[in-house]
């Protein structure tokens, strides 16, 4: 998205909190580049749900800084590229998963940010033995620091704390009459052709 589209939709955000027109127009300067960079660490955090549920390597990659640290649990991951192909590996042998991001808090200080958000997982896990499957819900959150480097905001650090887990015994026979998984087509995904996106 451009920096005058990314604008135009955070004003067009700020109108509908209740902004009046005057109020907007008289915005300083800092407080609109405020809002801008609030804007694109939201966009970054709603992608990291997309990538995961299309698999998209090169989506995920690019959330992050290429040096950022992540805590997943008791696992620390020394750079952004070690925890990506991590999470697709994990997330290849899954027969469904859904990640959803919500409750995002953001405060920005130049060209730094911290933010925590709240992400929810349902996941469709074979087993390690025989034919059946777990159903997992993971509820999380992300507490991030973000920086922006080149004009270009991404992740410098994260850390993921459980909220509730909940781990579920799903025979085979019902994953197969009773669960629709949608297919997993990866950027064959309808959603990247709506976004012009090859």
């Amino acid at each position: 998205m451009s920096r005058r589209n990314l604008l135009n939709v955070t004003v067009a955000a700020a109108l509908a909190m209740g902004v009046t027109a005057t109020a907007s127009a008289q915005a300083k300067p800092a407080e609109i580049e405020q809002l801008i960079s609030k804007q694109a660490i939201t966009e970054l955090l709603y992608k990291y749900p997309r990538a995961l549920d299309r698999l998209d390597r090169e989506l995920l990659m690019s959330i992050g800084h290429p040096d950022a640290k992540v805590q997943f649990g008791k696992t620390t991951f020394p750079n952004w590229t070690a925890y990506t192909d991590w999470m697709m590996k994990a997330h290849a042998t899954m027969l469904g998963n859904n990640h959803r991001i919500t409750n995002i808090l953001i405060e920005v200080h130049g060209d730094t940010a911290v933010s925590e958000s709240t992400g929810t997982a349902t996941l469709l896990v074979k087993q390690d033995t025989g034919d059946d499957y777990e159903e997992r819900w993971m509820h999380s959150r992300y507490l991030d620091k973000w920086s922006r480097r080149g004009g270009k905001w991404a992740l410098g650090a994260r850390q993921t704390v459980m909220d509730y887990r909940t781990v579920k015994p799903v025979s085979a026979a019902d994953v197969k009459n009773m669960y629709q998984v949608g297919a997993r087509t990866g950027r064959n995904d309808p959603s990247y052709a709506l976004f012009g996106e090859k």
